[in-house]
């Protein structure tokens, strides 16, 4: 159909471009995956009478591992439905074009693979460079303040004394800034909802798409919000880790899903273009543009004139 996307073929270095792809993927989330397990974080000092640091310990509501299936497990799920309801869609039935490229789900993921690292990258970094103490960190560490002189105001030599957690707890209690619950949830929402944007086209219903995008922002926001009530970021942490997470989200979608996740709609031909291309005149095997024939006939005069200038000569 005239107008529509090439049905897609395999490149013959496809199988490169994938492992190149990999390799560069590994290349920035091996050291994404070391800082997160064994990074150092810079030691921030304190003051004293600091109130934005006594804030109990509390469990999360939501765990690490609980956002990452979550994330993924959604994400999955709504490339997977956005393309089955195109698929149902009659118009893309009748068009063909927004349906036929079947490596769509699996070039999505991919993309949102990418983006992933990409946030995880950044949070990493960050968390490890600035050290921001969390809101709970006196509870966690339980400085010893009979040994520090809280007259000398910013206090960078301490100790902590609490043996009730594990060394990595006490890490993470130095890695505040930015909150890496809101950089992943709030690029998953968003990453998705540019997603349902573009390769959503459904004509049953003008709110289906919107209350999904909404949905789907308002679970980012409940996700940055626990980490305030948790005591586990200040606010400023969560703005800045939303602010990341929607930066990286958009940079990569429109960096490399308008390229690869194209979805033109098919090209609406005029009923005066039809008839002037159908009605192009065949000759000796060529077809000859009907201007063309026009332009010959202004100069050569009408059949017409011919025939009455050749009877005039015999």
């Amino acid at each position: 159909m005239k107008g529509c996307i090439k049905k897609e073929t395999v490149p013959p270095f496809l199988t490169a471009q994938v492992i190149g792809d990999v390799i560069i993927w590994l290349a920035i989330g091996l050291p994404a995956l070391v800082l997160y397990i064994m990074g150092t974080p810079y030691k921030a000092g304190f003051f004293c009478d600091d109130t934005s640091l006594k804030y109990p310990y509390k469990q999360n509501t939501i765990s690490d591992a609980l956002l990452s299936g979550v994330a993924f497990g959604l994400t999955i799920m709504m490339l997977l439905i956005v393309e089955v309801l195109n698929i149902f869609e009659k118009e893309n039935k009748r068009h063909r074009c927004l349906t036929q490229g079947p490596f769509t789900c699996l070039k999505g993921f991919g993309i949102f693979l990418f983006g992933f690292v990409i946030t995880q990258i950044f949070t990493e970094v960050l968390k490890n460079a600035v050290g921001r103490l969390r809101p709970n960190f006196f509870d966690l560490c339980r400085p010893d303040f009979s040994r520090i002189d809280c007259s000398q105001g910013y206090i960078t030599n301490y100790t902590c004394t609490n043996d009730e957690h594990s060394a990595s707890t006490l890490r993470n209690s130095r890695q505040s800034f930015p909150s890496g619950h809101a950089v992943f949830s709030v690029f998953t929402s968003m990453y998705l909802v540019l997603y349902i944007q573009k390769r959503l086209h459904i004509s049953y219903s003008h709110f289906l798409k919107p209350t999904i995008q909404a949905a789907l922002v308002l679970l980012s926001v409940l996700c940055s919000v626990s980490r305030i009530t948790d005591h586990m970021h200040h606010s400023s942490d969560v703005i800045a880790g939303i602010g990341i997470g929607f930066v990286v989200a958009c940079s990569v979608f429109y960096s490399l899903g308008t390229k690869f996740l194209n979805d033109q709609e098919p090209k609406k031909v005029s009923t005066d273009e039809d008839i002037e291309e159908n009605s192009t005149p065949v000759l000796n095997g060529h077809q000859t543009p009907v201007p063309l024939l026009h332009n010959t006939f202004s100069l050569i005069g009408q059949p017409n004139s011919f025939s009455s200038k050749c009877a005039d000569r015999s």
